[in-house]
């Protein structure tokens, strides 16, 4: 079995790596002397920890110890993000290689620590909380990608952020049943709408892609996600159009139109009324900073 070792992929002075991988069809069996966490953003297949085998898709989260042996298979193409932390990155609060005491020592989180206990290594995000953590995760992304100045302090504090959230899903799962229907399809929606959103989609084309009625899926939408379909498509949009006026120098007019609005004004009241500037304030806040 293959061991991997951190200083193959961790700078000694950052102690964590992040990394996007899409389309890795599988990995075979092997091992660490690190900790990792694994995030399926997209596509779905098995992952296999310490011969313990779990179906993942996207809002499912895997995290690995020191030693542990972990495989995956991707059935679709899969997309996921990996985490890479060395043992002493938050000054001693992880388990390093202690496995009788859990994932994590009792300093920072011993409130979860029946939780940790007695969960697997495998936590599924629902709903809202799919969102609330991929937007985390796009933000550790970023301050690694980008490597600001206090990049690391951001990283650390996002890290306990991310593990907090984590440790809080598996304490709900333990005490909490949610009905299943419910929240098995609202991945798909929202990779749905994520790949489509430039497009004049709608409730019906959501109902026709999930098997379920328009009523049904707003329903479904506003209770697990916490938004109406409609929010979030604007959402969508509006987060790509931010993105390509600050990476690329096409006219406002036709970011507008690659994001799904035509109507020039339409695009700019929205913006506005989202993110309180115009697109083009933000631009040239861009070049100030």
């Amino acid at each position: 079995m293959h061991i991997y070792k951190a200083a193959d992929f961790i700078h000694q002075e950052e102690q964590i790596a992040l990394f996007k991988i899409a389309n890795h069809a599988c990995e075979p069996e092997h091992t660490h002397n690190f900790v990792e966490l694994v995030y399926i953003l997209h596509g779905s297949g098995i992952h296999q920890v310490n011969e313990q085998s779990y179906r993942v898709r996207r809002g499912d989260l895997l995290w690995m110890n020191v030693g542990d042996c972990h495989s995956f298979r991707a059935e679709q193409d899969m997309q996921y993000m990996n985490i890479l932390i060395q043992a002493d990155f938050l000054s001693g609060q992880l388990a390093a290689v202690e496995p009788d005491r859990g994932f994590f020592n009792d300093r920072l989180f011993q409130e979860f620590q029946l939780a940790l206990q007695r969960s697997s290594h495998h936590i599924r995000f629902q709903g809202k909380s799919i969102l609330e953590l991929e937007e985390l995760l796009e933000s550790m992304y970023e301050e690694y990608r980008t490597k600001k100045n206090g990049y690391c302090a951001m990283l650390r504090g996002y890290t306990t952020l991310l593990l907090a959230m984590s440790f809080r899903r598996m304490q709900d799962s333990l005490q909490t049943q949610a009905p299943v229907d419910i929240h098995e399809i609202v991945p798909k929606l929202l990779s749905y709408i994520e790949h489509h959103y430039a497009s004049p989609i709608t409730l019906q084309d959501l109902a026709k892609e999930s098997y379920y009625s328009p009523h049904y899926i707003s329903k479904t939408f506003k209770v697990c996600c916490g938004y109406t379909f409609t929010e979030y498509l604007q959402e969508v949009r509006l987060r790509e159009a931010k993105r390509m006026l600050l990476e690329s120098d096409e006219c406002v007019g036709a970011i507008g139109k690659q994001v799904g609005y035509p109507d020039k004004a339409q695009f700019y009241r929205l913006f506005k009324q989202y993110y309180g500037i115009t697109p083009q304030q933000l631009r040239e806040q861009a070049i100030i900073n």
